[in-house]
């Protein structure tokens, strides 16, 4: 009896309005299982596989499982790196939870860890990251090791690169003309992935991110990447000239 009356005196104050569930997004959610149907009848994934649920107020709905494979699916698609990106530029209130479940599909995790299924609260938008000082030496030499691939023909001018910066350290990677991933200068091969990450260990989820774009660039048909990472960064804390 006290809660019903506090309710309605919450309710005859101004300016006080009780908690209201918001719509459920039931066209979005009809999207979704249709895809997670294609990505059954495609062979991606196993029939009556366990798929989690995250939905925001503004209507946007990420729903995840794993595939036959053991990688991770969003909305009836493998969750590469552009369809990453995507997501987050589409559902910026869950853009951290792909984060994760990219950052697991890495790591081998699966779907662990997450929250449980819902609606995610409407956080209010923070300020960035303070920007690191520029380590102004290694990106010279990082610039420097670059031209050296221009002049050998294997990339343009670096337009379209991405620069990462760290207390000490930096990634400038560029997309080569014939389909590579260069960073620092050389391509991303695991052995320079290694490399990378000891030197730059403020950096590793980076590297991590960069070298699993490299291996979906290298799985299709070679092409320029010339502007390939133009705007490909979501960090606000990236530099990407182009």
């Amino acid at each position: 009896m006290k809660k019903q009356r506090a309710e309605r005196d919450a309710r005859r104050q101004p300016g006080v309005r009780p908690a209201v569930a918001p719509p459920f997004p039931q066209a979005e959610m009809e999207r979704v299982l249709r895809a997670w149907d294609r990505a059954v009848d495609t062979g991606l994934m196993e029939d009556g596989a366990e798929a989690k649920y995250h939905l925001t107020p503004d209507g946007k709905v990420l729903s995840v499982a794993v595939g036959k494979s053991g990688q991770v699916l969003a909305k009836g698609e493998r969750l590469t790196p552009s369809v990453a990106e995507r997501l987050r530029r589409e559902m910026p209130l869950l853009a951290g939870i792909v984060t994760f479940y990219e950052n697991n599909q890495l790591a081998g995790r699966g779907l662990d860890g997450e929250s449980e299924d819902g609606v995610m609260p409407l956080l209010p938008t923070g300020a960035p990251d303070p920007m690191p000082p520029l380590d102004e030496k290694a990106l010279a030499d990082a610039q420097a090791a670059t031209a050296v691939l221009v002049r050998q023909g294997k990339v343009s001018e670096p337009v379209g690169s991405m620069v990462i910066p760290a207390q000490r350290g930096v990634l400038f990677a560029v997309g080569g003309r014939d389909g590579e991933l260069y960073v620092n200068g050389r391509a991303l091969t695991r052995r320079w992935a290694e490399d990378l990450r000891a030197q730059v260990p403020d950096l590793a989820s980076d590297v991590d991110r960069l070298q699993a774009m490299r291996a979906e660039w290298l799985d299709g048909a070679p092409e320029d990447r010339t502007l390939a990472l133009a705007g490909g960064c979501t960090d606000l804390n990236c530099r990407t000239p182009h």
